[in-house]
């Protein structure tokens, strides 16, 4: 038989011939009577409660009836024992059962037939399910006799590798193995006895089940059976699949997405006290298992097929403890500590000075795991990997060295153009019809030379932009916590050519399109208020307000007021007019509500308390209209402003403790901005760090690493005796620096005084920081 819909999908797909007789073609055509049934579309790996299918597809095969008659010369043939035959729900009643005594005749029936456990009619047609499947999930304290039975079976029968291996077929389930299902049960000894029946240790269970889902519980660990039993937390069972006498499995395999074991672990890390303990010892685990098997294999440089490897993937989740601990990983052991990515130089007391392995770290590659977190990660808590060591000094170093620098020369440089752009055009032509011809006196050359500066400086911040959303591509959600000021810079150059357009063509509509461009110019100063902290901080808070209060206050009010506004104009539409002397009518008509427009701003002045009550006193229903107005200001002016002044006291004091981090987010993307734009020499002149030598490889050579030295103190652990590098404390380096080259007078002052400035800007506390809990208590110690 050749079953198409089924053994396409199995683990070895291959033509075969099915042996039918009588209960095939029973089954077949009940499965024929059956096969309008409503059925689920995710139906369950296994249940007591619903229904096997059977709804067979069509199948081909041979009438073992017919060979019955050619043997007997046409004869009538024996009618065999119906006791003796096997069916799907009987094989499948007695694994579930357990009842090792009915398949007794098992294997001698499907040797007289001709027929194999992994045929279409001992299937489940909707998922695939074979018995072997059905008895693994049947067992009872860890074990299910009927499977030794169903494995002998297939062995005399030559299909035991088939059975074995024969997985889910739809959709949802697919690519799964009785391995997996032994694994997922934690029993070790049916995972032994299943790799001895020729299991394949590298089966993907690669359905939709088994899938990282956008939202819900996501069942993804690594499709392979060794990432299964890594993310389950079983040491045991992930010894035996790398070390067994039979097929091991290999720890540098991919899944379908090109993770490997690795990059499962980050995928089930979840940031969690419990998780983060169990995923962090089973990473330590299986890296110090890859440098036993294959010293040669680089597991935790392996990228999957996005070019992401463990660490860049912690760090586009938000992966934030596993991520912290990859970066912070110092591992004592003598042939394990290579693996370090952090190294205890030297200690004095509580003084620890630390080399932090910076070279998929900083920005020395493309793809670095900084240009990671700033530009390519979606994750709400982004921000708050910023400020883990090493990666908040090293941006402090880059902020320091030359970031900081050319930040605030493109602030004066950008204030002088706002101070150029704002005096050319107050200083417009108020008469005549644009373009305005040049009259050759000086004011009017300057005014032209202003005109000038300030298109070319329009191009120049558009083609900016256009490069900043070509390159980086961010999403809506990155564009709200830090490309704020980038799309306004945006909208303001391409407003200010358009504004350019209109001049030349002659409309004096180009005055507005001005006028709007100059005031988002102004407002985009704020920009530059990310160079500093507490302005920084206060410009966060100012997003963060607008973006998650004001907008939901605007959209509720703009259908409280249009709703009004209509209601009033439909009002006073029915109202009578009288004839007589025009200004009488005017004074005694007072307010007019006579349009949607001019009710609209009516209704405005009464939202912020000077709305005017006054009205025509000949309206038809005055005293309902006075009911309105009143209604409208109960709901706006006292329910949905109040509402929106606390609402933003309580966005102003949940983000208060996050504002910190946001700004520095803000500024980690403009440092890395400044840096992509340096020419090649001077970021190797400026590169953070230095090349060291902190230990042997396993080969025995030189373990050479770009590392970034990290001072802080640490008085949980002050009195322990890490493993170091050097005898003496302090940075000898600096120190034969400073003695060999001769300095200004003051100038090592002058040192002293720039690093206690950058100590001192984190420890400024915010206006709110008694009711914010410290960077100690959210578990983001510096010491850690």
């Amino acid at each position: 038989m050749s079953d198409s819909d089924s053994d396409s999908d199995s683990p070895q797909s291959k033509f075969r011939l099915e042996a039918h007789d009588e209960d095939s073609l029973a089954a077949f055509s009940k499965g024929d009577k059956n096969k309008d049934e409503k059925r689920d579309s995710k139906p369950p790996m296994d249940s007591g409660i619903q229904k096997e299918s059977d709804n067979f597809p069509g199948v081909i095969g041979f009438n073992m009836d017919f060979l019955n008659q050619l043997q007997n010369n046409g004869n009538n043939t024996v009618e065999p024992d119906p006791s003796n035959a096997y069916n799907r729900d009987r094989i499948f009643n007695a694994v579930t059962n357990r009842d090792t005594e009915d398949l007794a005749g098992l294997e001698e029936y499907l040797r007289k037939s001709m027929k194999l456990l992994t045929n279409t009619e001992f299937k489940d047609p909707e998922t695939g399910k074979t018995c072997l499947l059905k008895a693994m999930w049947n067992l009872e304290d860890g074990k299910n006799d009927t499977i030794p039975i169903l494995l002998k079976a297939a062995e005399k029968t030559n299909h035991l590798e088939d059975l074995v291996n024969a997985a889910y077929t739809n959709n949802y389930y697919h690519g799964q193995t009785a391995l997996h299902i032994a694994i997922e049960k934690r029993n070790i000894e049916l995972v032994k006895l299943l790799i001895q029946n020729k299991a394949d240790v590298h089966a993907t269970a690669d359905g939709e089940f088994f899938q990282k889902k956008k939202k819900g519980v996501s069942c993804y660990f690594g499709e392979l059976p060794l990432s299964l039993a890594a993310c389950t937390n079983q040491p045991r069972i992930i010894d035996y699949l790398l070390n067994n006498p039979y097929r091991n499995a290999d720890l540098g395999a991919k899944d379908s997405h090109g993770n490997t074991v690795l990059h499962a672990l980050v995928l089930a890390a979840n940031n969690t006290t419990q998780n983060t303990e169990i995923i962090t010892k089973m990473y330590d685990y299986i890296l110090k298992k890859s440098i036993k098997m294959n010293p040669q294999l680089k597991l935790e440089d392996m990228a999957n097929w996005k070019g992401l490897t463990p660490l860049k993937l912690a760090a586009k989740i938000g992966k934030i403890e596993l991520f912290k601990h990859m970066l912070q990983r110092e591992v004592p052991e003598k042939d394990y500590r290579h693996l370090s990515r952090k190294f205890t130089e030297w200690t004095y007391g509580p003084v620890h000075t630390s080399l932090y392995d910076i070279s998929a770290v900083d920005t020395h590659k493309s793809d670095s795991v900084l240009e990671t977190i700033v530009f390519k990660s979606n994750a709400p808590n982004r921000h708050n990997m910023i400020v883990l060591e090493p990666i908040n000094q090293l941006l402090q170093s880059k902020w320091d060295t030359f970031a900081g620098k050319i930040f605030y020369l493109k602030f004066f440089f950008y204030i002088t153009y706002m101070v150029i752009f704002t005096v050319t055009a107050y200083n417009r032509p108020l008469v005549g019809q644009p373009p305005f011809p040049l009259e050759g006196t000086a004011k009017d050359s300057f005014r032209v030379l202003g005109e000038v500066i300030i298109m070319f400086g329009g191009i120049y911040i558009l083609i900016c932009q256009i490069i900043y959303f070509w390159k980086r591509r961010p999403s809506l959600q990155i564009l709200m916590i830090d490309g704020y000021f980038e799309v306004l810079f945006f909208l303001q150059a391409l407003i200010l050519l358009c504004s350019g357009v209109v001049y030349l063509a002659g409309s004096e509509t180009y005055v507005t399109l001005l006028v709007m461009s100059l005031v988002i110019g102004w407002v985009d100063v704020l920009y530059y208020t990310r160079g500093f902290q507490q302005t920084g901080i206060y410009s966060v808070m100012i997003q963060k307000t607008i973006l998650r209060d004001m907008l939901r206050f605007l959209l509720v009010y703009l259908v409280f007021l249009f709703g009004f506004a209509a209601a009033l104009v439909t009002l006073v539409g029915e109202a009578p007019k009288e004839d007589g002397n025009s200004t009488e009518t005017e004074k005694s008509e007072g307010v007019s509500y006579s349009g949607l427009y001019i009710t609209s701003l009516e209704l405005f002045k009464f939202t912020i308390g000077m709305g005017d009550l006054e009205f025509n006193e000949n309206l038809k229903f005055k005293h309902f209209l006075m009911f309105l107005l009143i209604l409208y200001v109960i709901l706006t002016y006292i329910l949905l402003l109040n509402m929106l002044i606390a609402l933003m006291s309580e966005t102003v004091s949940k983000i208060s403790s996050e504002s910190k981090n946001i700004w520095k987010l803000q500024r980690a993307a403009t440092i890395l901005d400044i840096e992509r734009f340096l020419p090649h020499f001077l970021r190797n002149k400026w590169k953070s760090g230095s090349w060291l030598t902190v230990g042997k490889t396993p080969e025995g050579k030189p373990d050479e690493r770009w590392c970034f030295r990290v001072e802080e103190m640490v008085w949980d652990s002050w009195d322990q005796n890490p493993t170091i590098l050097n005898e003496e404390p302090g940075d000898m380096e600096k120190a034969k620096l400073n003695s060999v080259y001769k300095h200004p007078k003051g100038w090592s002052q002058w040192v002293t005084k720039a690093q206690e400035r950058a100590r001192e800007e984190e420890q400024i506390p915010l206006n709110s920081g008694s009711t914010s809990p410290s960077d100690v208590e959210k578990g983001y110690d510096k010491s850690a």
